[in-house]
């Protein structure tokens, strides 16, 4: 099922890349330091997690990135199937929590994925950052917060005509309305949704990608301090 939808997604994933996307849901599986996915099924990681990831690719901009930041990058999701596939491109995966960011580090040393670089820190605060800030292609959130919350988080990362690939389920015309509002204020729009095709019998969840555009400038008071997004989020009513 794993290589009959990759490649149902147009996706050319050679066997090196494949032995550490397998070896990659091994390690989610069996990393006794802390609980960075919810599961040890190794089926169900590779299936429900891995392969989900590799969804993003759907966005076929994506494959042509340079340089992408994934956001609360938790397990490395989607970031590392991402750095797996995509070598020719350089991933910082930012994570605020130490015991995940440490996971993501042992991870980058174990499968040799010198395309990644790990920050450990609050995304409002790395946004903050001359290195960070208007740097990226591309960023990638999967299961973080609402769209507005997400776009305050990416949108200021991002150079003008980046975008953001923002991994959803299940559509919610307010959420995607209040993330429209926001966007606004922020130098963005909503571009598009891609519907992720799924072959009868690949147990996942129903996912949609959401695509903003980084149009203008975001503006320099964005994002606010940590917490702000999630505690007043713009956009809404």
């Amino acid at each position: 099922m794993f290589d009959r939808q990759i490649s149902a997604w147009g996706l050319d994933v050679d066997s090196a890349a494949k032995g550490k996307l397998f070896a990659y849901a091994r390690m989610l599986s069996r990393y006794e330091k802390a609980n960075v996915i919810g599961t040890r099924d190794f089926g169900e990681i590779l299936q429900e997690h891995v392969l989900d990831a590799l969804s993003c690719l759907v966005f076929s901009p994506l494959r042509e990135a340079r340089k992408l930041a994934d956001i609360g990058s938790g397990g490395g999701l989607p970031g590392v199937p991402l750095a797996v596939v995509l070598q020719d491109a350089e991933i910082t995966l930012i994570e605020a929590t130490g015991k995940k960011a440490a996971f993501l580090r042992y991870v980058t040393e174990e499968l040799e994925l010198n395309n990644i670089k790990v920050v450990n820190a609050r995304v409002e605060e790395a946004a903050r950052e001359e290195v960070h800030r208007g740097a990226y292609d591309v960023s990638t959130v999967r299961a973080l917060a609402r769209l507005s919350v997400i776009a305050e988080y990416s949108l200021p990362l991002l150079r003008k005509g980046g975008h953001l690939v923002a991994m959803k389920g299940r559509e919610d015309e307010d959420e995607r309305a209040e993330g429209e509002r926001a966007s606004a204020v922020l130098g963005g729009r909503l571009c598009g949704e891609i519907p992720v095709s799924q072959l009868p019998g690949a147990e996942q969840k129903e996912r949609r990608l959401l695509l903003l555009e980084k149009c203008e400038e975001t503006p320099d008071r964005f994002p606010r301090r940590t917490g702000m997004p999630v505690r007043d989020p713009l956009g809404k009513r």
